[in-house]
C-alpha cells in the first residue's frame, strides 16, 4: 500500500519545458544530466553558447601580467597568479 501524498507525487510529471529548462540550467553547454552531478556531452552544442570565444586570441598556455588596474596577489598554487583590483 502506498500512501496518497506518494501516489500523488509518483503521478504527476513535469512538462516538456520545465525539463529543457532543467537541462539548461543543470547541464548549460549542452549535455545530458547524469547521477552523480556530472554531465554527459551533448551530441549538439547549445545556440545561446555557440561561438563564444570567436573573437578570443589562442590561448598562450603561459601566466599573463595582470592588466592595468589590478595587483597581483600570492595563491596557494605555485606559479599561478591571480590578479585582484587595486
Amino acid at each position: 500500500m502506498v500512501a496518497p501524498g506518494v501516489a500523488a507525487a509518483q503521478r504527476s510529471r513535469a512538462s516538456g519545458a520545465a525539463l529543457a529548462e532543467a537541462r539548461r540550467f543543470l547541464c548549460p553547454h549542452g549535455g545530458t544530466p547524469m547521477r552523480g552531478g556530472r554531465c554527459r556531452p551533448g551530441t549538439g552544442a547549445d545556440p545561446d553558447v555557440t561561438g563564444w570565444d570567436r573573437d578570443l586570441p589562442a590561448p598562450s598556455h603561459a601566466q599573463a601580467p595582470c592588466p592595468p588596474g589590478t595587483r597581483a596577489a600570492g595563491t596557494a598554487q605555485p606559479g599561478v597568479t591571480r590578479c585582484v583590483p587595486g
